[in-house]
């Protein structure tokens, strides 16, 4: 899943390494996409991130390739993100923005607006949720949103069902799916 959109047409598989060094993160990614000119999309982020009053803030630039691609592809794209997340009572909400000059693919300039929350259950069970908005040049805007659980199995190990949808139903990639996923984080 990418900003709320199916990427695959089978299972995907992300690998995220990350470091942090203080306030200093830096990560990347690889996973597997289904498109007509391309197999896979990889990113290098360096990023910030720091607990002001309360706020948990994040502010990161990545630069997204997609692997696999033919030439004729617009294959690279630069983008920045900020976070700001904050827990009220019980509850943990964040507001993201992502902005791209120019996106991969077709899409040029590409903002995406999202607002969540989620609430911690009971034991190792969770709820959560989001919804956002996002314009882009050469490419529909849509608003997209998802609510899930997610139940810790063991220290690093979590499964997660989560649903997907947007107010668009344009092919595959915009309808509304069921999603089963497992995180093993090391």
């Amino acid at each position: 899943m990418s900003k709320g959109l199916r990427q695959t047409s089978g299972p995907q598989i992300v690998v995220r390494p990350s470091l942090r060094i203080g306030d200093v993160v830096i990560a990347g990614y690889l996973k597997n996409v289904t498109l007509a000119d391309a197999d896979g999309e990889a990113a290098l982020s360096v990023g910030m991130q720091q607990t002001l009053a309360g706020f948990d803030l994040s502010a990161t630039v990545a630069a997204r390739v997609n692997t696999g691609a033919s030439a004729a592809r617009d294959s690279r794209a630069l983008e920045t993100a900020m976070t700001v997340g904050r827990a009220i009572g019980p509850i943990r909400a964040r507001f993201t923005a992502l902005w791209s000059p120019d996106d991969l693919g077709p899409t040029r300039n590409s903002l995406l607006i999202e607002a969540g929350a989620a609430l911690h259950l009971h034991g190792p069970l969770s709820i959560d949720g989001a919804i956002a908005r996002r314009t882009r040049g050469g490419g529909p805007d849509y608003v997209a949103y998802n609510a899930g659980l997610t139940l810790s199995v063991a220290r690093n190990l979590s499964a997660e069902l989560r649903w997907y949808d947007t107010d668009r139903a344009i092919d595959a990639t915009y309808r509304s799916r069921l999603v089963l996923a497992g995180r093993l984080r090391f």
